[in-house]
C-alpha cells in the first residue's frame, strides 16, 4: 500500500480531465478505479481460463486431480508441474478477486 498520497501535477490534471470528463468518467479518481477494476478482471480472466483448461484436461476438480497426483505410485514430473500451475492460479484467483472487492468498494 502506499504510504502517502500521489500528486498530480495541476497543469496535466487541467489537460486530462476534460478528456475524462468527454468519456464518461467524473473525475480522475473514478477513472483510476475503472481502469484499475480492467486490470484485474484481465486478470482474473486470464486465470479463470487457466483453472478451467486443467479442469478439461485432466477431467477432474484441483482436489481430485491434487490426491491423484499425491497418491500416484509413480512420480510424473508433467502432472506435478501441471499440478503447482493449477495450485498458483486458483490462489491468484482468490487474491485477485479480493483485491478487487477492495477496489469496489473503495
Amino acid at each position: 500500500m502506499l504510504d502517502k498520497t500521489i500528486t498530480l501535477d495541476v497543469t496535466f490534471l487541467q489537460k486530462v480531465t476534460p478528456v475524462l470528463r468527454e468519456m464518461g468518467f467524473a473525475d480522475v479518481k473514478e477513472f483510476l478505479k475503472e481502469q484499475a477494476l480492467l486490470l484485474l478482471m484481465a486478470k482474473i480472466s486470464r486465470y479463470k481460463a487457466e483453472c478451467d483448461y486443467f479442469q478439461s484436461k485432466y477431467g477432474m476438480s484441483f482436489e481430485d486431480f491434487a490426491r491423484k497426483v499425491e497418491n500416484a505410485k509413480e512420480e510424473d514430473f508433467a502432472q506435478e508441474e501441471d499440478l503447482l500451475d493449477w495450485r498458483f492460479a486458483r490462489e491468484a484467483l482468490v487474491e485477485l478477486d479480493q483485491r478487487k472487492r477492495e477496489i469496489e468498494s473503495a
